[in-house]
């Protein structure tokens, strides 16, 4: 179900949060979105504000930023898709750990919306 757009949507995705494009993240995330980490969970309205906050105070992957998938599996059941996979970021020259990751994504009929992403350092 409408996967290579899907594929499209979260290029687009992850390309505004490196860009800190606060207003592009907030139309592809639904409002009840959050983020789990190690660190606790983050809703929508908190993850946008922080961000801008870091890109006020010029912090905010101030050498750009890219996401790199090493695998990834996209499961569709039902209403939702599950997107799971491993990669890493890059900023500038750095690359960051692999980490393991999961997202949640609903199709609303017109637009592909992401509900949830968790993540976490992948075990080896």
């Amino acid at each position: 179900m409408h996967n290579e757009d899907l594929k499209q949507v979260r290029e687009k995705w992850y390309s505004a949060f490196f860009a800190g494009d606060v207003e592009h993240l907030a139309r592809v995330q639904a409002d009840n979105f959050t983020v789990t980490t190690a660190r606790g969970i983050q809703s929508k309205k908190s993850q946008i504000d922080a961000i801008s906050s870091a890109k006020r105070n010029g912090s905010w992957f101030p050498q750009g930023g890219q996401k790199n998938d090493t695998e990834l599996t996209i499961q569709d059941s039902g209403s939702t898709t599950t997107v799971t996979g491993q990669g890493y970021t890059t900023s500038g020259q750095s690359q960051g750990p692999i980490i393991a990751f999961s997202e949640t994504w609903t199709w609303d009929g017109t637009a592909w919306r992401v509900v949830s992403l968790s993540y976490s350092a992948a075990r080896n």
